[in-house]
């Protein structure tokens, strides 16, 4: 959903994730508009219609809508993302081989920015870019050697402001499931400055999830609360909760308060 709930969006038209192949984004005054990824047509109720400015054909795994609502984050399979300005035919493309545009790691949408940990030099190495301009990467974390590449990274930035400027929130884990802190920010859940007035990470508390393949929940999977004040986040708690009846892991919904 957009921040005022005027629009939303959704991925649709295959048999599961992974293989969609509409993005459709309806607006509760101007009615339904939608982009085909595989024929590249793109058309609607309102605004431009035509073919995408990008050729690619691609499955769709999901869509992401900016807060703004004028822009979707367009997550596939595959080696690249893109962008859709949505009152537009204009698609860019972000790949992973693209090193000048460090497309890597897991990331986050905000109001008309995208955050994301770049896949370079070091886990911290987290950049901030407008959806209108990806290759215009902001680091917002200094990178002090030595450098690692460890811990994976959740972001969530549901209290994006209409500048993209309020602190945006992140839990890192081993993705082969070490238990083994060794550095900061191993295992935490962190909030980092985008304003650019400086460069401040908070670090709040450990989450203590201990990934265990394919049990998607025994990640620290997080979101913060529309004020800012609170972060939910899953957690197995070093595997203290023990098994479900199923033999699986069991995991927990934990709540820190930030202020």
């Amino acid at each position: 959903m957009s921040k005022d709930d005027n629009r939303l969006a959704i991925s649709e038209g295959g048999p599961q994730q992974g293989q969609h192949i509409f993005v459709t984004v309806y607006d509760k005054k101007l009615g339904c508009r939608w982009y085909n990824t595989q024929t590249g047509q793109i058309g609607g109720q309102w605004g431009a219609s035509g073919s995408a400015t990008v050729s690619t054909s691609y499955l769709i795994r999901h869509a992401y809508l900016s807060r703004s609502g004028n822009y979707v984050r367009i997550l596939t399979n595959g080696s690249s993302w893109y962008v859709w300005d949505v009152a537009t035919l204009v698609v860019t493309a972000c790949s992973f081989n693209n090193t000048a545009m460090e497309c890597g790691g897991y990331g986050v949408v905000g109001y008309n920015s995208y955050v994301n940990a770049l896949g370079i030099v070091d886990q911290m190495n987290i950049g901030k870019r407008s959806l209108a301009n990806l290759a215009q990467i902001t680091p917002l974390v200094p990178l002090v050697p030595p450098f690692n590449f460890g811990q994976a990274k959740h972001f969530t930035w549901s209290n994006v402001d209409q500048n993209d400027s309020t602190p945006v929130c992140a839990s890192s884990y081993n993705y082969e499931g070490d238990t083994a802190i060794t550095q900061p920010f191993d295992g935490e859940i962190f909030c980092i400055e985008t304003d650019g007035a400086a460069s401040t990470v908070w670090r709040f508390a450990h989450n203590r999830a201990i990934w265990v393949n394919p049990i998607f929940n025994t990640q620290p999977l997080g979101n913060i609360s529309m004020d800012g004040r609170f972060f939910l986040f899953t957690s197995g708690w070093d595997g203290q909760l023990g098994n479900q009846k199923d033999g699986t892991p069991r995991s927990d919904v934990w709540i820190v308060k930030l202020d």
